[in-house]
């Protein structure tokens, strides 16, 4: 109210600009509650079967893990290209590489992820 002291008294009718000034006020006080109310500050957690679901990937992400502390740029390559699906130009364009090193580090990278996951080594705890 202090904010608007000279708009009300320069009208006419001041009593009359007060009480539109708080209708005002408490209508746009009312709305953004309801708003706010409506809005919801975290994400539901997902479900079980979601998590389920999931725990079958869990030896391909540790095999990926496993390549992406021998060979990074490999490991960056396949999962761009299998499961991102981008194209090799694309994969060289993230990886500030050539579409022709992007191929060959997405084949050999398949390699010795075949080579990881085969041996069963990542998360069977027989690490030699």
């Amino acid at each position: 109210m202090y904010v608007k002291w000279e708009r009300i008294l320069a009208h006419v009718n001041p009593k009359a600009m007060t009480y539109t000034i708080l209708h005002g006020v408490i209508s746009d006080f009312y709305r953004r509650e309801i708003r706010n109310s409506r809005v919801q500050p975290y994400a539901d957690p997902p479900d079980t079967a979601y998590l389920q679901e999931l725990r079958s990937c869990e030896p391909l992400d540790l095999a990926l893990d496993a390549l992406e502390a021998t060979a990074p740029l490999q490991a960056n390559s396949v999962r761009l290209r299998h499961l991102a699906g981008l194209s090799c130009e694309q994969i060289a364009e993230r990886l500030h590489t050539t579409p022709g090193a992007a191929k060959v580090s997405t084949s050999i990278g398949l390699q010795r992820l075949k080579e990881i996951m085969t041996n069963g080594s990542c998360g069977t705890g027989e690490d030699a």
